[in-house]
């Protein structure tokens, strides 16, 4: 898992924020995860494999 924030800040600021999925299914990893990566990526450039 990438580090770039806490996951006690993620859960409590963020992902109240993200809307609930109407359709399709759910996510397979944990919401916390998925923004870690996703901040990674916009933090250090790097390429998604």
């Amino acid at each position: 898992m990438y580090r770039v924030l806490d996951k006690d800040t993620i859960e409590m600021e963020i992902v109240p924020l993200l809307p609930i999925t109407q359709r399709g299914f759910p996510p397979s990893v944990s919401l916390v995860e998925i923004i870690n990566a996703i901040l990674c990526k916009l933090k250090t450039g790097m390429q998604w494999h």
